[in-house]
């Protein structure tokens, strides 16, 4: 059997321009939650005398975000077993047609599947863009992507729900023609990513565990379970800001919307500010925990304690400045652990905890508001909890040593 040409081989080092094509591919994510809030309440006039209308509606808002939860492990194991980039293009082509097709749809519940599939190619292109990020970089320059693939999303939110508001002007169709990013980053996928090297003769990923790295030792997915479920508390936490600041401020007194969403878009751009400070502390996963926590706690406390909108408002941005720091680390974190033969399956793990938390997130607020009767009862809460986070990273930090090295690494050395 006959080899394909040496010039057909992929490239050996990844750029920018691949590091930035994987970083755009997770603002489908953004777009499937934010593109249509201005325009829900137009869908639901439109749809008022179709059977249970609000579930139908609430369904259209939140269902992708709860097929990722669900989906992105099993994508995950899929990528490593038939190859991330190929799902990774079949899936932004499919998601561009599911997202575009409610322009032509005539009913609600056929627009509510259209979300369904637009939630499952999320799952496939979230999981199989991170991967690939964890296997065309290494180190620095990992985190510094990961960092920019989370700290993007809120500005990415932001032009996109002024983008969606400005279509929804002429028709509440019109923002579903915003999906149609998706088919311009299909030729990007395609053209100028590639298929990693074979994964059995990939080397570890940097500073994974000498458990993942020595042979005969099997990968210990004890570590990445902890992670994945500090992220499922972390996504709970992290959409608080986001989604529960408009409730805030009007009980603080600002009635105004135009004002309540530059106050929520003034709050949301220290977010990309958590990730910067992410990447440039050449800490530990742990530190840099510690401090995210810290930063959440007193924010959620600020938000919480708080007497006047503006006050809230400050305690917002303390609590996105932390938000933005904490998705890195924990991504970082988990992909350093898993070497690359997992790494699919492990990522889609991280991804299912994500968006598992995203969709709990305005859930669990509710139930707590229900035990507490307010909500500002609730933000406090959460920032006990994140200060309590904080105090054991801390320790973690005091106590646990770093990893030593690999017993081949130190008869090299000699």
């Amino acid at each position: 059997m006959t080899r394909l040409p040496a010039s057909s081989s992929p490239p050996t080092r990844a750029t920018a321009v691949q590091g930035w094509v994987l970083v755009s591919c997770a603002w489908l994510a953004v777009m499937a939650s934010s593109m249509l809030a201005p325009v829900l309440p137009r869908m639901r006039a439109f749809f008022a005398d179709v059977p249970r209308v609000d579930l139908l509606i609430s369904f259209t808002a939140t269902i992708p975000a709860l097929f990722v939860a669900l989906l992105a492990w099993p994508a995950g194991l899929l990528g490593d077993r038939f190859g991330h980039k190929r799902l990774l293009v079949g899936s932004a082509a499919l998601y561009g047609i599911a997202g575009t097709a409610p322009l032509w749809l005539a009913t609600l519940p056929q627009i509510v599947w259209s979300r369904i599939v637009v939630g499952i190619c999320e799952a496939a292109v979230m999981t199989c863009s991170t991967t690939l990020i964890g296997d065309y970089f290494e180190s620095n320059r990992r985190s510094r992507f990961l960092a920019l693939q989370t700290g993007t999303a809120p500005i990415a939110a932001t032009v996109i729900i002024a983008l969606g508001g400005a279509l929804g002007e002429h028709s509440w169709r019109s923002p579903f023609l915003g999906y149609g990013f998706a088919f311009v980053l299909v030729p990007l996928t395609a053209l100028l990513l590639w298929e990693p090297a074979e994964k059995s003769a990939d080397g570890p990923a940097a500073g994974a565990p000498v458990a993942a790295v020595l042979p005969g030792i099997p990968f210990r997915w004890a570590p990445l379970i902890w992670i994945c479920a500090i992220t499922v508390f972390v996504m709970t936490a992290f959409l608080i800001p986001i989604i529960q600041i408009g409730f805030i401020l009007t009980e603080r007194g600002l009635t105004s919307p135009r004002l309540i969403g530059l106050s929520a878009s003034f709050a949301s751009f220290a977010n990309p500010f958590g990730a910067l400070m992410f990447g440039l502390l050449r800490w530990r996963s742990v530190a840099k925990l510690a401090v995210a926590f810290t930063l959440l706690s007193v924010g959620f406390m600020v938000m919480g304690a708080s007497a006047t909108w503006q006050v809230a408002v400050a305690g917002a941005v303390i609590t996105n400045l932390g938000a933005g720091m904490i998705l890195p680390t924990l991504i970082t974190w988990a992909l350093a652990l898993l070497p690359a033969k997992q790494r699919g399956t492990g990522t889609g793990l991280w991804m299912a905890a994500s968006f598992l938390g995203q969709f709990l997130s305005p859930l669990a607020v509710l139930a707590l508001r229900h035990v507490t009767g307010s909500l500002s009862s609730v933000i406090l809460i959460y920032g006990f909890v994140c200060g309590a986070s904080a105090v054991i990273a801390a320790i973690c930090v005091w106590r646990v040593p770093l990893e030593p090295a690999p017993p081949q690494a130190e008869r090299a050395a000699h």
